[in-house]
């Protein structure tokens, strides 16, 4: 047993992980694709956002292709929000899997992700406890013309009447620092346990955005802790490896669909 998890853990390791398309371990029920996307710069600086972000300005219209109608952003959604043709994989893969489930995005930031959510799900509810990113994600959806619930709270006290529907979680990692070293998922606040926690309580369908330099043994983990003590069953998990111009980004799992 000790050595199977050592070889779990050399092979899963996000940091070193082997550029195969796919790898499954039937026994966690845990497989590992990928997903590249193209990006073109676009040279330019703005005066409104820090010097630390600029980098991230010339990415504007891959984070947003509508971005010069109007899209707004704090410093914080330059770095996380998830860019638009990632976002509208995210969203079609999820329609094709559950099409009929409403979707509840707990930590909807400025609304990369929930935008081209509210175009292929009919029921969108978007929270966030920060007022800047809830008048964002206000504006930018009315930028794309997508219809969705906002509500300004925290999500941990947030309920739902309908089981039937799709949790996304992208909780914040802890700034542009995270990936100077291997990410621990002990380290998030809210941690990724009372997350779980939370989340399986409400749905078996879950979605979370989390750093590319997680270790996945530790992610596995988790996810099994909190299934047995919630007395549930530890249900299939992909995580997409996100890569931008053939180099990883983050990750985007998927839980029960």
């Amino acid at each position: 047993m000790i050595e199977t998890q050592k070889l779990v853990h050399r092979k899963l390791s996000v940091l070193g992980y082997p550029q195969n398309e796919f790898f499954a371990l039937e026994s966690l029920k845990l497989k590992i694709t990928k997903k590249n996307f193209p990006c073109q710069l676009h040279p330019g600086i703005s005066m409104d956002i820090p010097k630390q972000i600029q980098k991230f300005y010339r990415k504007r219209f891959f984070l947003f292709k509508k971005f010069n109608e109007g899209i707004q952003l704090d410093e914080e959604s330059w770095y996380s929000v998830i860019p638009e043709e990632m976002s509208v994989h995210i969203a079609n893969k999820l329609k094709a899997s559950s099409p009929d489930s409403d979707v509840i995005d707990g930590f909807c930031g400025s609304g990369g992700l929930a935008i081209q959510l509210a175009k292929c799900f009919k029921t969108v509810i978007c929270i966030d406890i920060d007022p800047i990113k809830i008048n964002n994600i206000t504006n930018n959806l009315q930028v794309y013309e997508s219809i969705a619930t906002v509500i300004q709270m925290n999500f941990l006290e947030y309920t739902h009447t309908n089981q039937d529907f799709i949790l996304i979680m992208c909780p914040p990692w802890g700034g542009l620092n995270y990936s100077h070293q291997p990410y621990d998922l002990n380290s998030m606040k809210p941690s990724l346990q009372d997350l779980l926690t939370k989340g399986l309580q409400m749905t078996t369908k879950l979605v979370l955005q989390l750093p590319k330099n997680i270790d996945i043994q530790q992610l596995v983990s988790i996810f099994k802790d909190v299934t047995d003590k919630l007395r549930l069953e530890l249900k299939p998990i992909e995580v997409e490896m996100m890569l931008i111009n053939e180099q990883i980004n983050q990750l985007i799992i998927y839980y029960g669909l």
